[in-house]
């Protein structure tokens, strides 16, 4: 099933969703609290506990999926943040590190965050010059070195990197001064 198939069905109460998500994601949420000091019993706790607050959070509309965002992801980080609240209930004041082998996956609140800041961004770019506007996409966009951006603008090197340096500037500045209808 894929992602948009799961939401449907969840947002259907359908039990193939739930179903699919219980066989698909267990070992995984198994393996991240049994690595960070939970028993088997204590993981199955999360695991439920974090199904159930997922299908809530869904069903009452406090998450959509998005282009970006994996259920998978969403499910992780629920588990994550339950069991990391756990343990801080048990070892008060204690600092927790979370050992995992998905540290890719990004908690889901920084993936929507970071998506509306590209989309600002993006925005802030399209009030630039045409010249500044290709300097910046081949220089982070498509990691250009300056050297290969001043021969495809025919200027040099210096030119480049002062004229980055300049359009950076008017980026932050239109990023800082935005509206609130484009923030």
């Amino acid at each position: 099933m894929t992602d948009q198939e799961i939401y449907a069905g969840i947002l259907r109460k359908d039990n193939a969703a739930f179903t699919y998500l219980y066989n698909e994601y267990r070992r995984m949420i198994l393996s991240m609290v049994q690595k960070n000091s939970g028993s088997e019993d204590d993981a199955m706790d999360i695991f439920q506990e974090g199904l159930v607050a997922m299908w809530t959070n869904i069903t009452q509309g406090k998450f959509e999926l998005k282009e970006n965002t994996r259920l998978s992801t969403y499910l992780y980080s629920l588990c994550r943040n339950i069991w990391i609240s756990r343990l801080r209930k048990v070892k008060p004041g204690m600092t927790i590190e979370i050992k995992d082998e998905h540290s890719d996956l990004m908690d889901v609140d920084d993936q929507e965050e970071q998506y509306t800041l590209i989309r600002t961004l993006e925005k802030q770019l399209l009030k630039l010059n045409e010249a500044c506007q290709q300097l910046l996409k081949q220089f982070y966009y498509e990691k250009s070195s300056l050297k290969d951006i001043a021969l495809s603008m025919n200027i040099t090197e210096k030119t480049a990197k002062n004229n980055k340096y300049r359009c950076m500037q008017s980026l932050r500045s239109y990023y800082e001064n935005r509206t609130d209808d484009e923030r």
